[in-house]
């Protein structure tokens, strides 16, 4: 039996199994998915992502880390990051989601190793298949388990090199970067509250900030 569910678009049927990866990417690219809901695959399950976010344990520090991030890629000419919305594919492990960040070196794009494509009825550039450099999740109680366990365990399995979890739940906000390592993803030590980043070659921290709404609120800051 599908699903049904009724978006600003009208009534959209969502298949409510499939058989393999395979069967999901099928019928995520060929234009019947809704682009306004995340869907996702992996541990061989089909995932619909909630869309509600809290305003300043979410929604805004993924906010503050694209508007730090963004600049940063541009100027060093590093190379290219994705904001929240954009999806990612590993054709070879068998999973689709959709991080809250990706960053991709040039190099990356130049071997092949991660490159855009789309659907059949999308402009060719709505879901980064490949292996990208580094991958940005932001915890929400919903994604939890996803996040820590899974989702760790399935981008090292397809090649990202650098994996940030932030979670500003509550306070203090945690915030790790685990570099990939021979068996799995590896923590960075904290030196005075600063994390480096093997990939942007910079270090990073959070700070608390202003409250606002009564709500804690951080900055982040690079150095």
């Amino acid at each position: 039996m599908a699903l049904m569910l009724h978006l600003a678009e009208g009534t959209v049927s969502l298949p409510s199994e499939f058989k393999n990866h395979g069967e999901f990417l099928e019928w995520f690219r060929s234009g019947e998915a809704p682009e306004d809901l995340r869907v996702g695959y992996f541990n061989d399950r089909f995932w619909i992502q909630s869309m509600p976010e809290r305003a300043f344990a979410h929604n805004r520090i993924k906010s503050m880390i694209t508007a730090k991030l963004l600049p940063l890629a541009e100027e060093e000419e590093a190379g290219v990051y994705f904001g929240d919305g954009m999806t990612f594919t590993s054709e070879e492990c068998n999973f689709t989601c959709v991080p809250d960040g990706m960053f991709v070196r040039h190099e990356t794009i130049a071997s092949g190793e991660a490159f855009l494509r789309g659907g059949r009825k999308s402009a060719g550039d709505t879901e980064l298949v490949g292996k990208p450099d580094l991958v940005i999740e932001v915890v929400s109680n919903s994604s939890e388990f996803k996040d820590d366990a899974w989702l760790m365990t399935w981008y090292w399995e397809a090649g990202v090199r650098e994996y940030w979890v932030i979670d500003a739940r509550r306070e203090p906000l945690k915030y790790h970067i685990h570099r990939s390592g021979p068996r799995g993803f590896v923590s960075i030590r904290k030196t005075d509250g600063w994390l480096t980043s093997p990939i942007l070659a910079r270090s990073f921290r959070f700070v608390p900030g202003k409250a606002q709404f009564n709500m804690p609120t951080y900055t982040l800051e690079i150095r």
